[in-house]
């Protein structure tokens, strides 16, 4: 390799750290950025972190859960719903109504899940329950999991006769657990911009008041995650996905330098075990996580950038490290994790290529049918009511 090349390389995985800082809005578009890479990175992350928790059955088995409180899955989740404030707001801000965005939430979730979902029900399920084919079809167990799981009420939802005899028994797609409150972030998006959240007039008032309510929003003494309630998940979950809303509201005063990382990291560990710990950590990742974005990773981001594979990555993960605990009990979690792996990403190729992609495509052809039927519907609703 020629000195020239080496050099063009090098300025490809260049890190910026003494580089003029760039604010937020200089890189949101999506071919400026690397957030599909650290999208990518933290749906393997979690893999990895899960394959020990599922070789082993308890949380503690991660090395990482040790040192901060949260496992490395559980970190990676943090950067993806810090990520996801940030596009979804970028997202509603760019909709063309409250209808659109729905129409664009809705097509980003489901789809791909449902598909998932089917072919974990319907396909692995039958090849490695413990029951004949005949008994697994036979009761409501299949059907309970496909509505249990669609619906988001569950991650935890069983398959009849499988995974019982495993580490982590009867565990088919834990990750799922978290899409129900993913939904609920865009909820609260929804109704907090139709309340003026975005609104040019009042910016700086509304990113006043979401950046108080950040603060206070999840102070308390630190507890296992296991042990949260609904509310606790909600305000958690809340906390990345609002830090990552305010990072976009302020994303033209927000300057992004490596320098700032390291005061935020100490800011971090001293805040470790203590109230304000869950707040350090939304601050530090969440800095960290867009100062990662401005890094260019080659032709790495182009590849991200053309095939989300994140979101596939995530929910094909478990089922397909179950199986590879099924029929190799003796393998470590990070054998387990890379032979998932090899799986998983073809897996996630096919869901984007086949599945999230044409439904996303679809978004406004279908908010424009749901709005056209609106319209022919309202004005026999109003002519009923006048002549009753």
């Amino acid at each position: 390799m020629s000195n020239l090349d080496q050099s063009k390389n090098a300025q490809l995985w260049r890190v910026p750290l003494a580089a003029r800082p760039r604010h937020l809005s200089s890189f949101l578009a999506a071919e400026s950025n690397s957030f599909g890479v650290v999208r990518l990175a933290m749906a393997l992350a979690v893999l990895v972190s899960h394959s020990y928790l599922l070789a082993y059955g308890i949380s503690s088995a991660e090395p990482l859960h040790s040192l901060t409180g949260h496992s490395l899955g559980e970190h990676a989740v943090q950067v993806f719903f810090f990520l996801s404030g940030i596009l979804v707001a970028q997202s509603f801000d760019r909709s063309r109504s409250m209808l659109d965005f729905i129409a664009g939430r809705v097509l980003r979730i489901f789809p791909g899940l449902i598909v998932c979902v089917l072919l974990t029900a319907l396909v692995l399920g039958p090849l490695v329950s413990m029951l004949e084919p005949a008994r697994y079809f036979s009761g409501t167990g299949v059907l309970n999991y496909i509505a249990r799981t669609l619906s988001l009420s569950t991650g935890s939802a069983p398959l009849p006769g499988v995974f019982e005899a495993h580490p982590l028994p009867s565990i088919v797609n834990m990750s799922l657990w978290t899409l129900k409150y993913e939904v609920l972030c865009y909820a609260g998006l929804a109704l907090a911009g139709a309340a003026g959240l975005f609104s040019v007039r009042w910016r700086k008032a509304t990113t006043a008041l979401l950046a108080v309510f950040l603060f206070f929003v999840f102070i308390e003494k630190p507890k296992a995650i296991e042990t949260y309630t609904s509310i606790d998940n909600i305000r958690y979950f809340a906390l990345f996905f609002g830090m990552g809303t305010l990072a976009y509201l302020v994303r033209d005063w927000l300057p992004i330098h490596g320098a700032v990382l390291v005061p935020m990291f100490g800011l971090f560990v001293a805040a470790i075990g203590t109230r304000f710990g869950e707040l350090a950590t939304a601050l530090f990742l969440g800095y960290a996580t867009l100062w990662v974005a401005t890094l260019s990773f080659g032709p790495l981001r182009g590849f991200t950038n053309r095939y989300d594979l994140s979101y596939g990555a995530y929910i094909y993960a478990c089922p397909i490290q179950q199986l590879f605990i099924e029929t190799l009990p003796g393998a470590g979690p990070l054998v387990a994790a890379a032979l998932a792996a090899s799986i998983v990403l073809p897996a996630a190729f096919l869901s984007w290529v086949a599945v999230e992609r044409p439904a996303l495509k679809q978004r406004h052809r279908v908010s424009e049918a749901v709005s056209g039927a609106v319209r022919r519907h309202l004005p026999f609703r109003a002519a009923k009511k006048i002549s009753a």
